[in-house]
């Protein structure tokens, strides 16, 4: 008789306790109330800990940004509830956030193999992918989705880049037209669906797209660079500049790059003045640059300034070649010279001191090597010699040289 009270007592007095209790944590969320929403939630798990009160403990932390407390908390109820698909999403999302997209990309496949109907869990495992450049996977999982839902917008746009990085472009072109008919101020499609365009077979589509993104968003700097590009790319140099003037009007701050290009349209389009200034411009960003020398160089060439344009052209051949390539033929002349390769060694030998002219003692090395293998010693006596000239009183092997060149003397002399 005692026991069948108590059993009274608890379904009259402290389940509807209970249930009063869960009212009010999510009337407290619902008010953002997260502080004693959390007090609340304590007292409930200290005594009737159960998977629903953490997933409201997590979710709340989630509103508060707190994604290392929001994980605890959906993991702690994963305990009580292994396929709580809620759960293991909420759980996956707060991983995706934190960065940790490996878990993240277990636990919503998880979610999604309990509830393969959940579509847009499914998009959620996509963008993880995505995340995560595994474009290969984003691709199948959203083309799973598109095959049932050919619908949604956002999951279509998803599809197309996924697409797109797949090499897929015909079925990523027809995805962000779909997308652009449906949502005209996607201004991010407008780029996308450009670059899935061949600008040489596919020029009036790139155009058409820049026109309708410009509709939308007028003096949009992208969209405005997009039409410069393509004159350029085509060699419309003349069109080029001029949108690319139109396009500095609104970007202040251009890439390195596009200032490139803006100079290179200008000269081909025969403002050589007012190309050189924006040559000089770069220069000054990067002394070091062969291009922007090369095309100072044509510039003064076309203004008749030809000893400038000798100088500056002079330059940008010396600045054009690394010195690791000028390196690369040194060592190819010794490993020639180590096989008793002579001709093979000298010619890759002089090739090494051609690109890099301060690699004087390259020059003893061919002398040496000619006295090896040739017996007219007077190639070598030459090279001795251009040897001595270039390197004046600091070559390290001048006292060697100097005395080769006496030997040699002696020997022509006497086979005369």
């Amino acid at each position: 008789m005692q026991i069948k009270k108590q059993l009274f007592f608890l379904v009259v007095f402290v389940y509807p306790f209970i249930g009063f209790s869960q009212k009010n944590i999510d009337l407290l969320i619902l008010n953002k109330k997260y502080d004693q929403a959390l007090t609340e939630i304590e007292k409930q798990i200290e005594t009737h800990p159960k998977a629903g009160l953490y997933l409201k403990q997590g979710m709340i932390y989630q509103n508060l940004q707190d994604y290392q407390q929001a994980l605890q908390a959906f993991t702690t109820g994963l305990q009580f509830a292994p396929d709580n698909i809620e759960l293991l999403s909420q759980a996956a999302e707060s991983f995706s956030i934190l960065g940790n997209n490996i878990d993240a990309i277990n636990f919503y496949t998880r979610a999604s193999d309990l509830a393969p109907e959940n579509l847009s869990m499914a998009a959620k495992l996509g963008r993880v992918y995505i995340n995560l450049k595994n474009y290969k996977a984003a691709y199948e999982v959203f083309s799973s989705i598109y095959e049932l839902d050919s619908t949604n917008v956002y999951w279509n746009k998803q599809l197309a880049y996924a697409a797109f990085r797949t090499f897929k472009r015909e079925q990523a072109s027809y995805l962000y037209e779909k997308v652009l008919e449906a949502n005209p101020r996607d201004h991010s499609s407008y780029s996308n669906l450009i670059h899935t365009y061949n600008w040489k077979k596919e020029g009036g589509k790139i155009l058409e797209t820049v026109d309708k993104g410009l509709a939308q968003f007028p003096n949009d700097p992208e969209l405005l660079y997009e039409r410069a590009m393509y004159m350029y790319k085509t060699k419309q140099y003349g069109l080029a500049m001029e949108n690319f003037d139109n396009f500095l009007k609104f970007e202040k701050d251009p890439a390195y790059e596009t200032m490139m290009n803006i100079a290179i349209s200008t000269y081909f389009a025969d403002y050589v003045e007012k190309a050189l200034e924006r040559f000089n411009k770069l220069m000054q960003l990067n002394p070091n640059d062969p291009l922007v020398m090369y095309y100072q160089s044509l510039c003064y060439k076309k203004m008749n300034d030809f000893e400038k344009s000798e100088e500056l052209m002079q330059w940008a051949i010396d600045a054009s070649t690394p010195n690791y390539v000028a390196e690369m033929y040194h060592h190819l002349g010794q490993i020639y010279g180590q096989q008793r390769k002579f001709s093979e060694s000298v010619i890759a030998l002089e090739k090494a001191h051609e690109l890099n002219p301060k690699k004087k003692e390259v020059l003893f090395e061919i002398a040496t090597t000619y006295e090896e293998f040739n017996s007219n010693k007077t190639l070598a006596l030459n090279y001795y010699r251009v040897y001595l000239e270039e390197v004046g009183d600091g070559g390290k092997n001048r006292i060697y040289a100097l005395d080769r060149i006496e030997k040699l003397k002696e020997d022509l002399f006497f086979e005369e």
